[in-house]
């Protein structure tokens, strides 16, 4: 019986696609790019996707809320100005 590894790609696509439902007001690309640099960061200490895929989804979603709220508060100011 071979053992069923799961495909690392998958793995972030389907972290991108929870993450771009979760931050829709982020534009996907945006949300793509925070992912995989995200997973490159983890590869950077020598990490692999899958065992590390909590450590992305945690960075990936820190600059999400960030990008968010700053779009947030510059949409905030354009309106005051």
């Amino acid at each position: 019986m071979s053992v069923v590894r799961p495909d690392p790609l998958a793995l972030v696509l389907d972290l991108t696609r929870r993450l771009a439902e979760e931050f829709a007001s982020v534009p996907i690309p945006m949300v793509t790019h925070t992912v995989r640099s995200a997973a490159e960061a983890a590869r950077l200490f020598g990490e692999d996707v899958t065992s590390s895929l909590e450590t992305i989804e945690r960075i990936a979603r820190e600059d999400l809320v960030a990008i968010r709220d700053a779009s947030e508060e510059q949409s905030r100011l354009a309106a005051a100005g």
